[in-house]
């Protein structure tokens, strides 16, 4: 089914690894943000296997086992011939210590030769998910997506449109990041695995739910005079207002006049109520959650809550959005998928 969010895919199954547990709920409840004092959570001997993995950054460890998890709860990549599964990573700061440390060596040393060779290959943040697409066999493509807050959400909609343009059959989406050495950030991962609606109930499997993502851009510049900010608000509403009926809205916004933006939209779109800022519930129909706190620069806090999302989907549809400053700004539709009536169930229903 496609529409204003663009193609509807199922979700077969969903990895989270994170400080607070592998559970969609209580990393969704911490809005991704690293905790302190916890650094020895994960650890790759147990999560992954004793050899070969101890050199792999830590943000490729953790989309690894959220991959591993996906599958195991159902997703099926190996469904398909492996040049026909795709890879899609999002990240911000995925690979911001390895840089620090590799810039600061090259500073000291004037030069690349003392470069560990077992991390020299991570130079560039398009290859945290070299591992992952290996080891899984997704050899259709693999695109990493780096951007701050929205890169998952920007994946999800990447993925839907290769889909529909035929470049794979199966996607796999992770998201990871890991917080620069004594800084602020963001930790852990999650993992989709992702199809068509058809294809899965061909092959006879669970789905948890119905996603479907767009992306959008907002020129902070044409923010600044009251008809551009009118114009952008009500664009944006028409966008959340395309699919009617009762659902929840979270949001994971800054500070910016890009986040401002967004929630004046989600607010006109509130069924006629007044919506309080983030960090107040509204009346039925729509109700928004709180905006994630300050937490680094890292797109965990919506990988999360869309996983969360997409496990409790039985419970009421749900709207993720995010922004940033730079304009970015990307919505995730999450609903129950449909009854699955075969011809056998529908034989006994007649019975």
């Amino acid at each position: 089914m496609n529409g204003p969010y663009g193609q509807q895919l199922a979700v077969t199954g969903v990895g989270v690894v994170s400080p607070w547990g592998d559970g969609p709920g209580p990393a969704h409840a911490a809005r991704g943000a690293a905790p302190a004092g916890n650094a020895d959570w994960f650890d790759h001997r147990d999560r992954l296997g004793p050899r070969g993995y101890k050199y792999l950054p830590a943000a490729a460890q953790y989309a690894l086992a959220a991959a591993r998890a996906a599958l195991a709860d159902g997703g099926r990549p190996d469904a398909v011939p492996d040049h026909r599964r795709g890879l899609l990573l999002a990240t911000n700061a995925g690979l911001a210590g390895l840089f620090d440390t590799m810039d600061a060596t090259v500073a000291e040393d004037g030069g690349t030769a003392r470069l560990s060779p077992a991390t020299a290959p991570y130079f560039a943040v398009n290859v945290l998910g070299n591992r992952l697409a290996a080891e899984l066999g997704l050899k259709g493509f693999a695109l990493t997506v780096a951007n701050e807050r929205t890169a998952a959400a920007d994946a999800l909609a990447t993925g839907a449109l290769a889909l529909a343009a035929g470049r794979c059959d199966t996607l796999l989406m992770a998201a990871a990041e890991e917080p620069p050495p004594g800084g602020r950030g963001e930790q852990g991962a999650a993992a989709l695995a992702l199809e068509p609606l058809a294809a899965a109930r061909a092959r006879g499997a669970g789905v948890h739910a119905l996603v479907a993502a767009r992306s959008l851009f907002l020129p902070p510049r044409a923010l600044e005079s009251p008809a551009g900010r009118d114009g952008a608000v009500n664009r944006l509403a028409e966008v959340l207002a395309a699919v009617p009926g009762p659902r929840t809205v979270h949001l994971d916004l800054d500070g910016s006049a890009v986040s401002e933006t967004v929630a004046l939209a989600v607010a006109r779109t509130a069924a006629g109520r007044t919506v309080p800022p983030p960090g107040g519930a509204t009346a039925e129909p729509r109700r928004t959650q709180p905006q994630s706190p300050q937490r680094g620069a890292g797109c965990l806090g919506p990988a999360f809550a869309v996983a969360h999302a997409v496990t409790t989907a039985h419970e009421e549809d749900r709207i993720v959005v995010t922004a940033d400053g730079a304009g970015h700004v990307a919505l995730v539709r999450i609903s129950s998928a449909p009854a699955h009536h075969t011809q056998e169930s529908q034989h006994a229903e007649t019975a």
